[in-house]
């Protein structure tokens, strides 16, 4: 019986081990002032020392875009169709595909139907939220179209436990209570990892929402976010760490640091070995990021905020006491974040 619980307690040792230096890891240029450590509430309502770090969320590392193609001459995104399953490069070729399923894609001059201002993008996180019919959407929305937009900056403040710490039990992402503004974690360049596009939501309605070749695209808070990894899309076998889940486990890229594949992940893409601790693993496979959470949560809120409470999950996930709402730059946003 001892035997056994100290086989346990290794267990979680192993699982709780940081053994990373998070802050160093971060794109200088993503953080608006240097990362530092306060006392915080984590999702089950116990006391941890997190990280405070106040990022900007727009990538200083890489270009945002394209999503939609102007025209039929012109190059998109990516979308994952949700009939063959196949990931497709937004052109012409694709766009006949949908018009030969009944949509209507493009005009006879080849003219691409796309969401054109802020104003039809936010239609489209009206219909989509207020669960609309698709003939409510054809008379009053947006049908039939490529939506994208370009984001604005906003000051994010993620909090993320300095020591995470393993739950008895895994908690499976439908079953996660987090803000909508924390999304699933953050890239190392200051980016917020989100969970997997309702994409069937999104094509009830005839539209599509591409993904830029970095993975990310606008939300309905008009901030940018990844819905894939970088790492992912650009096939990066390093195996680095490439950002930090909402439970402050490390979310490393695609492959080990050999080139391999990782093996014996568990349900929500994570596994422990050769010393690293427990980690997630990217994939270009539904979840993509990850599939839940090891551990207790942080929280992310708009603006520079001194106060972490990741047991309010509702709009902002609590107040951001200098950047107002929206952030700096950000202005006002629709309630929640993202697709």
């Amino acid at each position: 019986m001892r035997l056994f619980s100290l086989v346990c307690a290794a267990l979680s040792l192993a699982a709780t081990a940081a053994p990373v230096d998070l802050p160093s890891l971060f794109d200088k240029r993503a953080l608006v002032k240097p990362i530092t450590e306060i006392e915080g509430i984590l999702s089950d309502g116990s006391k941890a020392t997190v990280y405070k770090i106040v990022v900007r969320s727009l990538p200083h590392d890489h270009a945002m875009g394209p999503w939609a193609p102007a025209t039929l001459q012109d190059k998109g995104g990516y979308w994952e169709d949700t009939v063959d399953k196949k990931f497709y490069r937004v052109d012409a070729d694709y766009l006949k595909i949908l018009n030969q399923r009944g949509w209507n894609m493009f005009d006879a001059d080849g003219t691409v139907h796309r969401t054109k201002d802020r104003t039809e993008f936010d239609k489209v996180a009206r219909q989509e939220l207020a669960g609309w019919t698709y003939e409510q959407a054809a008379k009053d929305g947006v049908t039939n179209s490529v939506i994208e937009l370009q984001p604005i900056e906003q000051i994010v403040t993620i909090f993320l436990p300095k020591n995470p710490k393993a739950s008895e039990a895994v908690t499976p992402l439908r079953q996660a209570k987090f803000s909508p503004r924390s999304g699933l974690g953050i890239s190392t360049n200051g980016v917020r990892f989100f969970p997997p596009e309702p994409v069937h939501r999104i094509t009830a309605f005839k539209n599509i929402a591409p993904l830029d070749p970095k993975g990310g695209h606008t939300g309905f808070g008009h901030e940018y976010h990844y819905h894939r990894a970088p790492s992912v899309m650009d096939n990066d076998k390093s195996g680095k760490v490439v950002g930090f889940a909402l439970d402050g486990f490390p979310v490393r890229g695609p492959t080990e640091a050999d080139g391999s594949a990782p093996q014996k992940l568990d349900s929500i893409s994570g596994h422990d070995h050769d010393g690293l601790g427990y980690h997630y693993h990217v994939s270009h496979e539904w979840p993509y990021i990850v599939g839940g959470f090891k551990g207790p949560l942080g929280t992310a809120v708009l603006g520079d905020a001194d106060i972490c409470d990741a047991t309010k999950t509702g709009g902002n996930g609590g107040k951001g006491d200098k950047g107002g709402k929206g952030g700096a730059k950000g202005g006002k946003g629709t309630p929640k974040g993202g697709k």
